[in-house]
This record gives C-alpha cells, structure tokens and sequence, in this order.
C-alpha cells in the first residue's frame, strides 16, 4: 500500500474526531437546532413512507448521531492500523483504547458547553458504536480469508 494511502486513513480518523469534539463544543441551542432539522426530516420521510414515529424523535435521533458517528471513528481506526501494518491483536487494543478515551473526552468537551451535561450512559453508547464497528470490521476480514 502506498505510502499516501496508509496516513490517509489516519488523517481521515483524525478529521472525524476533530468534527466529533466540534461537535460536542456547540451550546445546547444550536445543537438542539441541528437535531431538530434532523428529527424533521425524519419525521417528512416516516409520513411519506406511512410510518408513525412516537416519542421523543429528536432525543432518538441526537442517540443514533452519536453511535453512528462513533461506528465511523471505529472503521476509520480499524482501516488506519491495518494500513499501518499493525497486527490484529495489537490493533484491537489500541482501537478499543483510543475509541474509550475519545468518547470520555467526548462528554468532559460537552461538559463545558452551555446547557449541556456529561453522561456515563452516552460514554457507553458511543464506545458501543466502536465497538461494533470493530466487530464488523474484524468479521467481515475473516470472511474475506475464507
């Protein structure tokens, strides 16, 4: 693999964590309105497509945001070490390391943003989406031995 394509993964990783943490520094309101747009668009997609959604969609869709954008920090640092030439088991403690850390720093980030908090439950949910992503990324090469 070239040379530009193995630190571009960890460029990529790198981009993505400095999204996350901007994101985490945004004041409640303004998050709150980036959600709202999603959680509109969600609710026009359901009603055109006959589905009810009920609850809090916009709490719904801030969790999926999290998760998802975590699943994506997971990918991008499986592609990154296997680039880097880094064996499996090696790689997988420090992917699972570095992905805990983030989402610990993550939540101290928005601790400091007005009118938001800092929640052990979101730590969790958004190493969960690491954490999957490893799983899948780790599968989905086994399969690809076969």
């Amino acid at each position: 693999m070239g040379s530009f394509m193995k630190y571009l993964w960890v460029f990529l990783t790198a981009c993505l964590v400095g999204i996350i943490y901007y994101n985490s520094s945004l004041p409640l309101k303004q998050s709150s309105e980036i959600s709202g747009w999603f959680a509109a668009l969600t609710q026009l997609l359901a009603q055109h497509l006959d589905i009810r959604l009920t609850g809090d969609v916009e709490h719904h869709i801030r969790k999926l945001a999290h998760f998802c954008e975590f699943a994506l920090l997971g990918l991008l640092l499986c592609h990154s070490f296997s680039a880097l030439g880094v064996s499996n088991r090696t790689a997988t403690g420090y992917i699972l390391f570095l992905a805990l850390f983030a989402a610990v720093l993550d939540e101290y980030i928005q601790s400091f943003s007005p009118g938001r908090a800092s929640r052990v439950k979101d730590v969790l949910l958004d190493f969960s989406g690491v954490f999957c992503a490893w799983l899948e990324y780790r599968i989905w090469e086994w399969s690809a031995r076969k």
